[in-house]
């Protein structure tokens, strides 16, 4: 290992020896913020483990963490009954059906998102909306990922998320990570827009999320905004959004699954976006 390279620590780790993962299931998410898993077996939850990177963690040193992380957790070397990849890098376009075999994949996510680094694209169809994800991952996260799940199922994250918002309405729906936020706007059951955004402060969060509603014709008091991941009640990150938005909720744990009193020990919205895909992959 290079010797800039630091050792990865787990931020959450709830996992207990000798697990037996025959039966289960693997639900591994990577992006340029974190690599995180849960194991399900049926609907029993055995184990989840969180790890954050640094702001501005390159693709480099992310894909040398992914070797710590198998390396460093055994029962990911073990057998499962299935395992998901679900990759959650920003460029992403949804394409309407009728327009996706007239278009360079490739070209169009250059065009938009630029030439930032080397990627493999790749699209998922979305059920029931009759709209195609086209997104790029990383060369060389894709590789280091096929090193050691290349029998796994790989979806990209705002291919689940429309799965995720099913309630009649207006939702934005959002996941807080390092720097990072991630949402989904639905009017009326139906997919605005998928985004990601990276901020600074507060106020960056707000304005981004202000802008989305009024880009869609959204009012401000007519929508739920869904909080999850890394947000705190007490935070100036919720007091900003407080001031202009009535319908706030933290994100709750599905009800299907069973969980170590461990992660109860947490606010329930710091995972419950990771049980919410798993759901519906």
């Amino acid at each position: 290992m290079p010797a800039q390279i630091k050792l990865l620590n787990p931020t959450f780790h709830f996992q207990p020896n000798n697990i037996n993962t025959t039966n289960a299931d693997l639900y591994l998410e990577i992006n340029a913020q974190e690599i995180s898993y849960v194991i399900i077996d049926k609907s029993i939850c055995l184990a989840l483990v969180v790890y954050h990177f640094k702001t501005g963690t390159s693709d480099e040193v992310a894909a040398d963490y992914f070797h710590q992380v198998v390396a460093g957790q055994p029962v990911l070397q073990q057998k499962f009954n299935k395992v998901h990849i679900i990759y959650g890098y920003p460029p992403s376009l949804l394409v309407p059906q009728q327009f996706l075999n007239n278009l360079d994949h490739s070209a169009i996510l250059e065009l938009v998102f630029g030439n930032t680094c080397e990627r493999v694209t790749r699209t998922d169809f979305l059920q029931g909306h009759e709209i195609h994800n086209v997104y790029g991952i990383p060369s060389i996260i894709e590789q280091v990922v096929n090193r050691y799940f290349g029998f796994a199922e790989c979806i990209h994250l705002f291919s689940i998320l429309p799965e995720i918002v099913k309630e009649p309405g207006n939702h934005l729906f959002c996941i807080f990570s390092s720097g990072q936020l991630k949402m989904i706007l639905t009017r009326e059951g139906e997919i605005q827009v998928l985004q990601t955004f990276v901020y600074t402060t507060p106020d960056d969060v707000a304005y981004h999320l202000l802008n989305t509603c009024n880009s869609f014709e959204v009012h401000t008091n007519d929508v739920m905004v869904g909080l999850s991941g890394m947000i705190d009640e007490r935070s100036p990150l919720y007091s900003e959004l407080y001031k202009y938005f009535i319908h706030l909720k933290f994100e709750t744990l599905p009800d299907q699954y069973q969980y170590p009193d461990e992660i109860r020990e947490y606010p329930a919205h710091y995972f419950s976006h990771l049980f919410s895909v798993a759901a519906c992959v």
